[in-house]
């Protein structure tokens, strides 16, 4: 779609210019028109998917990172090649400029050991001010002087004509040493002459490169998430105290590769009853420990420079230790008073539900649009089959609906009592049975069994009344089997006689197989390469975390000419000004993309190389943690069920 868009563009620009140079008669219905309502369409930039099927997004993610690799690949050996093919430049002086040919040609790249061997790093400026026995201040010093001292840009006279005949096909003429003397139009020409195109396209490319580092992360979390298969989501199914709410919130996160992923889910079973807040708080706590791990194998992308890796590790061990350190103080008193389930159930329980007939209950996304479409279509992972797990609807989940507070009350009674039984025991009677099953000691109607089957009335007998069954549990089959409950008289049906072996049917709409369906959903390692969920999973993991590096190693090397100098001096400046404006510049960063380990793996690579000191990664992680907070807020704000629930949830994450 944006291609027919350029294309037309193209076209009515086209013949605009050429009526113009041809001086043809041109209406504004021939070509000004279509441009500029092309122009003002485009304006409105949004994903467009196109009709229904493959649309390309997977090819071009794959391509994209296998163009990483080639230019990652070409970047490392840059040197070794520009020797074979003889594009070395020579170290004499250009008598023309006065200066060496490798500082006069705009398109060398400048490596380490030209800055380090230079003139460019005041070593002896750096050495007064460092102890001589700390090593290590000193190479981070030297990696900060690297960044904050511009490398000198004079292109030699015989380039600037070179561009100048190009740029201007040949119509402008002039002396380029002497241009004062010169018409207007040379003028123009030299001083874009004078202009670094370098950097400008490379501030372009690192954009692209940020866009495929944001597509590689979302493809790492979907292969952990497959690779964790059904598993994964089972674990939320056993948590009984804090400790393991903890634990589990970790693991799962570490397995997924994506808190909003285990968070989401978190919620999704406080929302639906299935689990209680005070339970859910320590798994979010887990959670956040969970998605430290992210920049930490982010920073292990810089294993080729020892000093890089360690700033960078550094970097990534601050989200670590502030969430452990926030769990271990705010855990102790959670587990002792549940402080935070009841201050955030004052503050939400006045909340509703999002009416989806008089308004849009859709999350507002801003980044994601742009890139889940595209890793989406590589490989694509059933979030509902992993709801259907967690929640423990595998061996069947009840369709029925409109059934009464006393037919729930009479089922209670037959399941979860046996003789001489005041309390319902359904823990003790019923196989598998958890609390989420039941609310306000009924039975939820989506927890219905198919069947119940009457045991003896001994009071001997250690069973409950009935027993709870999915399926048929007579071998003749349950064709003709009486009804439990008699919806009309309001009452249990007249046949229910209590003798033993007696079987009555319950839910009439029982849903099976809910879990057996793939979690592997879509894209291209689906419909064209028909993987496995383990194979794709692997697949997208090896693809994620290769492209992860080639596009980290480019980021740095092109932020390693675009930033250098007066550039990363402003950076700085705005990092180190002040704390809470760099928490600002975290949180505004973490709505965008919606995620805080897409932010701090962002910010990991800039300190590692020395762009960013460790101690301003603390504000700025901060600001991450509170800019993911408000992303659940927002989820919160669009729910059409239990928005008590979901709001405590999301302001317990805060």
């Amino acid at each position: 779609s944006c291609l027919d868009q350029t294309v037309d563009i193209a076209r009515s620009s086209a013949t605009f210019f050429a009526c113009c140079v041809c001086q043809a008669p041109l209406t504004s219905a021939e070509a000004v028109g279509p441009l500029f309502s092309k122009v003002l369409e485009i304006m409105a930039i949004k994903h467009d998917p196109g009709p229904a099927g493959p649309s390309g997004e997977g090819e071009t993610v794959i391509v994209a990172i296998f163009l990483c690799y080639i230019a990652s690949v070409g970047f490392l050996f840059r040197n070794p090649l520009k020797r074979l093919l003889g594009l070395g430049e020579s170290s004499e002086k250009d008598p023309e400029l006065g200066v060496s040919g490798k500082i006069s040609d705009p398109f060398d790249l400048p490596n380490d050991d030209d800055v380090k061997n230079g003139d460019v790093i005041l070593k002896g400026k750096l050495d007064s001010d460092i102890d001589d026995d700390d090593e290590t201040a000193i190479k981070d010093a030297e990696a900060l002087a690297q960044w904050t001292t511009p490398l000198p840009y004079n292109p030699s006279p015989s380039y600037r004509a070179k561009f100048i005949k190009y740029t201007s096909l040949g119509m402008v003429s002039g002396d380029v040493n002497d241009p004062e003397s010169a018409t207007g139009a040379f003028k123009a020409f030299y001083w874009l002459s004078g202009i670094n195109w370098l950097k400008v396209v490379i501030f372009f490319m690192v954009w692209i490169l940020i866009w495929v580092f944001l597509v590689c992360l979302g493809l790492m979390g979907t292969g952990f998430k497959l690779l964790g298969g059904k598993d994964s989501a089972k674990m939320f199914d056993v948590v009984d105290n804090p400790i393991s709410g903890v634990m589990i919130g970790i693991l799962a996160t570490v397995l997924v590769q994506s808190s909003s992923t285990s968070t989401s889910i978190i919620i999704a079973l406080v929302g639906a009853d299935e689990m209680d807040v005070s339970t859910a708080i320590p798994m979010v706590m887990g959670a956040n420990i969970g998605t430290s791990v992210t920049n930490t194998l982010v920073a292990m992308g810089h294993f080729a420079n020892p000093d890089q890796l360690r700033r960078g590790f550094a970097g990534a061990t601050v989200h670590d230790c502030f969430n452990l350190l926030s769990v271990l103080v705010v855990l102790p008193f959670q587990w002792a008073t549940n402080f935070l389930g009841h201050l955030t159930y004052q503050m939400a329980k006045g909340a509703r539900a999002c009416d989806e007939a008089v308004e849009k209950c859709d999350k507002t996304e801003f980044i994601k649009p742009y890139v889940s479409p595209y890793y989406n279509d590589v490989v694509k992972y059933d979030k509902k089959i992993a709801t259907y797990v967690s929640e423990g609807y595998c061996v069947g989940q009840c369709g029925d609906g409109g059934h009464s507070a006393e037919e729930m009350k009479a089922l209670t009674d037959v399941l979860c009592k046996g003789d001489g039984d005041e309390d319902a025991r359904c823990q003790t009677y019923v196989e598998g049975f958890k609390n989420s099953w039941a609310k306000d000691d009924l039975f939820k109607a989506k927890r219905l069994p198919a069947y119940i089957q009457f045991n003896s009335s001994s009071t001997e007998d250690p069973n409950a009344f009935a027993q709870y069954h999915y399926n048929c549990p007579l071998a003749g089959g349950c064709d003709n089997i009486p009804d439990f409950w008699n919806s009309t008289m309001g009452a249990i049906h007249p046949d229910v006689t209590y003798g033993s072996g007696e079987v009555f049917a319950v839910c009439h709409k029982m849903k099976y197989g809910l879990c057996d369906a793939r979690l592997l959903k879509g894209g291209i390692m689906l419909r064209d390469w028909d993987l496995s969920d383990e194979a794709a999973g692997s697949l997208a993991v090896f693809f994620s975390l290769s492209g992860l590096c080639a596009v980290l190693y480019l980021i740095v090397q092109s932020l390693n000419i675009l930033v250098k100098g007066h550039a990363a001096v402003y950076l700085r400046k705005a990092v180190s000004l002040n704390g809470y404006l760099s928490m600002l510049i975290g949180v505004f960063v973490t709505i965008m993309v919606q995620s805080s380990s897409i932010t701090t793996s962002v910010l990991t690579p800039l300190v590692a190389v020395g762009l960013i000191p460790l101690e301003d990664m603390l504000p700025l992680t901060l600001g991450a943690n509170i800019g993911t907070t408000i992303t659940g807020i927002m989820a919160a704000t669009v729910v059409t069920s239990n928005p008590v629930q979901a709001w405590q949830g999301a302001l317990c994450h805060l």
